[in-house]
């Protein structure tokens, strides 16, 4: 049985009734979760952030070029080289968030997105994952149309420097960085059929 069937070693106590909320706003929210060990008994309060999935979009264009954004971050207190992306909706297909978070930002729309994957964001503390997808063939067709805190410039790098950016650090963003490395092994993975 894979890892993610099996059932899990320690589980919620009392069906969540000891379980609180220390912080909600728009978001996300911070809860305090109870769990128990099924190997120990011992319990244990756990620090959980909810936080809605993410997205993002590997743009590449006609020329064979990838996408990015450049964009400042509260976390490190400085700007990064990121590909577009952002929050899922409510609801939303992350199939249908990926296009929309990737005209958002840059004005770009191009094939129907190809799946990579879903990591999970930071699974000791956040129920986000974040999905990857691929999208071919993209062409500005309109203006961005950013929310009133995002501030972002557009790059555009060759694909076959990607891995470049990532060895010398430009992009260290680590969910962007495992996106970008999974894309470039499925493509490698195609090339070699």
């Amino acid at each position: 049985m894979a890892q993610n069937e099996q059932e899990a070693s320690w589980s919620r106590v009392d069906e969540g009734r000891h379980d609180t909320t220390i912080e909600e706003n728009w978001l996300f929210a911070l809860r305090k979760e109870r769990f128990r060990s099924r190997l120990s008994g011992l319990t244990h309060d756990f620090f959980v952030v909810r936080l809605a999935d993410a997205v993002h979009a590997i743009a590449i264009t006609p020329e064979n070029e990838v996408l990015f954004v450049r964009q400042f971050r509260a976390g490190s207190g400085r700007d990064s080289l990121e590909i577009p992306g952002g929050l899922v909706d409510p609801n939303e297909d992350p199939m249908v968030a990926g296009p929309r978070e990737l005209l958002e930002e840059t004005g770009y729309a191009g094939d129907p997105p190809e799946y990579i994957g879903a990591l999970w964001s930071n699974p000791s503390l956040v129920t986000s994952r974040t999905i990857t997808l691929v999208i071919r063939n993209a062409r500005r067709v309109a203006a961005p149309k950013l929310d009133h805190t995002e501030e972002l410039t557009v790059e555009k790098h060759p694909a076959r420097e990607v891995f470049d950016l990532i060895r010398k650090g430009r992009v260290d963003h680590a969910l962007v960085v495992a996106g970008l490395l999974w894309w470039q092994a499925s493509e490698e993975k195609f090339s070699r059929t």
